[in-house]
């Protein structure tokens, strides 16, 4: 529990360190004091995200400073791209705009922007982050996870009043031509749940608070972006988006299958799960790739391939960091293989990655996405929640006999019937066998 809420204040303090970054240039700029966050409180999570990721995946004391600083940047571009496109996907607009500047990447990340937050983030994890945990081992423990319970929440209820506000206005969404009139519609829907005077404070204070922070808002499109509700999975939503990853970890598994049999002549098991041949890493690659990529169909090839490179190395990177520290075990290693990182991932399987994105995008995922919408509205729906809670199942399973191998291997006995039962169904050698490439770590 301490780790965690260390996990929580540090976030929260890099959130905060970067709205008033956020502030203070936007100050020098427009010479008066704007909120720059999307939540009402002082934070700009994006800043946060980007900083706690790095301490989690990049290994500062394992890698180079300029390898470090090379991935902080692509790291601070993935995410902000990332959550620009859910931001959108979710909002239906989109909330930050660098179009207007040279280098951009389809209006989500600028160059110049995108090396200066990677600097800040490497800089705050390689010299900062040791001062800040320092201070808070200065705070009794008890204190400290009271403090991070408590901002926790706060940040919490300030997330789901924006949250259900924009949904509770996109329910009955139709755009007008202003920004006045589009504001005042969303915080009309956000007051619902308010009365009196708070309602009318409320709808004022939200409406000047987005009008400020996000002056690109103003380039609203004048057209209905919801789904057609008649087609199955039409648009990128729930059901699209479970579509894609569960083809991409199907083929994903049988394209790995193929190549290693070609390659060493050994028939060897890629799946990621204990049952069906699913490759999780293949499937969340897919899905990323398109919500990411998707908007690029127009652009010449070298844009997605670059940016299809940059994605799926730092997507193996962090898949590699989290399945060793959750499971304690290495299930690929490329440190034989030149131009590695730390053998999590390599220069020839970035291009891999890159070649991979453009025939997804421009080839098959246009394809698919029709095949999946002639799939029955009704019989799509119930297929979908069938497999969900299949797959979901499958994952549990996974993890808690992976979990328990590693807590065995560790001389750690079972002490429930529930660890019994992975030692009586999982033992080491079903679970060498079925993951015949893993390693301990």
């Amino acid at each position: 529990m301490l780790w965690f809420s260390k996990l929580v204040l540090s976030f929260l303090f890099y959130s905060f360190v970067g709205w008033c970054i956020e502030v203070a240039v936007t100050a020098v700029k427009e010479r008066r004091f704007v909120n720059r966050g999307v939540m009402n409180g002082p934070i700009v999570p994006v800043y946060g995200l980007m900083t706690t990721l790095a301490m989690l995946f990049l290994e500062p004391r394992e890698n180079s400073i300029i390898w470090f600083w090379v991935g902080s940047v692509v790291l601070s571009v993935a995410v902000e791209v990332i959550t620009g496109i859910i931001l959108e996907r979710q909002f239906g607009r989109s909330w930050w705009d660098y179009s207007d500047r040279r280098f951009s990447l389809k209006g989500d990340a600028g160059l110049i922007s995108s090396l200066v937050k990677g600097t800040l983030v490497a800089l705050a994890v390689r010299f900062v982050q040791p001062l800040l945990l320092r201070l808070m081992d200065l705070i009794p423990d008890l204190a400290l996870e009271i403090t991070a319970i408590v901002l926790l929440v706060l940040l919490a209820a300030d997330f789901l009043v924006v949250f259900y506000g924009i949904h509770a206005m996109r329910r009955r969404w139709k755009l007008s031509g202003t920004i006045a009139e589009y504001l005042q519609q969303m915080t009309e829907n956000i007051g619902e749940g308010l009365t009196g005077g708070v309602r009318g404070w409320y709808q004022k204070h939200q409406q000047k608070h987005l009008a400020k922070a996000f002056p690109n808002l103003v380039k609203l499109a004048q057209q209905d972006t919801r789904p057609d509700t008649t087609v199955f999975a039409s648009g990128i939503g729930f059901y699209k988006v479970f579509w894609l990853f569960f083809i991409g970890a199907l083929v994903g598994d049988l394209v790995e299958t193929v190549y290693v049999f070609l390659a060493s002549g050994t028939l060897m098991s890629r799946s990621s799960l204990l049952y069906g041949p699913f490759s999780v890493v293949w499937g969340l690659g897919a899905a990323l790739l398109t919500l990411v990529l998707r908007g690029f169909m127009e652009k010449s090839d070298r844009y997605i391939f670059i940016g299809g490179a940059l994605l799926g190395g730092v997507y193996e990177y962090m898949c590699s960091v989290v399945t060793e520290r959750v499971f304690g075990k290495v299930f690929w290693d490329y440190s034989k293989i030149p131009f590695n990182l730390n053998g999590r991932v390599n220069l020839l399987y970035c291009v891999f990655w890159g070649a991979a994105a453009v025939i997804w995008v421009k080839e098959l995922y246009p394809r698919l996405s029709r095949l999946i919408e002639k799939i029955p509205l009704k019989a799509g729906k119930i297929l979908t929640w069938v497999l969900v809670v299949f797959l979901a199942v499958d994952v549990a399973l996974t993890c808690g006999a992976l979990g328990r191998m590693d807590q065995r291997e560790k001389g750690i006995p079972a002490t429930n019937a529930v660890q019994e039962f992975f030692d009586e169904q999982y033992p080491d050698d079903y679970l060498h066998h079925r993951y015949q490439n893993m390693k301990l770590a």
